[in-house]
């Protein structure tokens, strides 16, 4: 019996310093591997520390926190969100948005008929971008008349703007123009406009090409942002010359009849 207690604590001795040996061999594994991770953490967040601690350009150091890149983020993104978010509006937008402009011309001439201006007010081109209209208007006996462009109708644009001398617009339409008269004109209010047959003598009802002179200085900006609005008119402009294949109207039917025909009759411009 005591011989068998003898061998079994024996065993349990070698056994002990069996895994006292293992552990030995492998404790130093252990640890370098512990070591090695540790270096490796340390070694990143020195790097983040030491990008998060440059000095600005003035010499201040900025501590950013978690919580403070956490916000710093989220206004990239709301601002990234926002930025994609105008670059879907339609370009149509922004020309719909310009007022109209106007700016006085000496002189009118369509055809045989012509109208030049004698004071300042006489005659006057209007451009309504959100209407996509190009209006003519003409001073006669105290009240306005005027002919109304549409740009869908304009088929050839040319403008000559010299440092020197008088600038000259061309402009030529593929169907004929509206006639309008001012009516009960009050103070301080929106011009009314009823249709009326052509004032020009049937000139403008016939010839397809008006041609527009002002002094110089008066038309180049307001021409610019028109054929800017509008990618037609622009490419248009962009032709070396204009030719014309007739200068009449294909039918020589008054727009006038047209309109009444249509049921239109009074308009309101400001």
């Amino acid at each position: 019996m005591v011989q068998l207690m003898s061998s079994l604590s024996r065993k349990a001795a070698v056994k002990l310093e069996a895994d006292d040996s293992l552990e030995d061999q492998l404790s130093p594994l252990h640890k370098r591997s512990k070591l090695d991770l540790s270096s490796q953490v340390m070694n990143a967040d020195a790097v983040l520390y030491n990008r998060m601690e440059e000095p600005s350009p003035i010499g201040l150091t900025l501590k950013k926190s978690p919580s403070f890149l956490d916000l710093i983020q989220m206004k990239l993104s709301q601002q990234n969100t926002s930025n994609a978010m105008l670059s879907k509006k339609p370009g149509s937008a922004a020309a719909d948005k310009i007022k109209a402009s106007n700016f006085t011309a000496s002189l009118l001439k369509i055809g045989s008929w012509e109208c030049k201006s004698r004071y300042e007010g006489d005659l006057v081109a209007k451009c309504y971008f959100a209407k996509h209209k190009l209006v003519w208007e003409v001073l006669d006996g105290g009240l306005k008349n005027k002919i109304e462009i549409q740009w869908s109708d304009i088929v050839a644009i040319k403008a000559n703007l010299p440092d020197d001398g008088p600038e000259t617009l061309d402009v030529v339409l593929a169907r004929q123009p509206l006639f309008f008269r001012e009516t009960n004109p009050q103070p301080r209010k929106h011009t009314l406009w009823q249709a009326t047959s052509d004032f020009t003598g049937g000139q403008a009802s016939i010839h397809r090409r008006h041609f527009l002179q002002c002094p110089q200085g008066f038309m180049g900006k307001h021409y610019e942002k028109l054929i800017q609005c509008d990618p037609r008119l622009n490419f248009l402009s962009q032709q070396l010359e204009i030719i014309l294949e007739s200068p009449y109207f294909a039918q020589r039917v008054s727009a006038f009849s047209d309109l009444h025909e249509s049921g239109k009759g009074l308009d309101s411009e400001s």
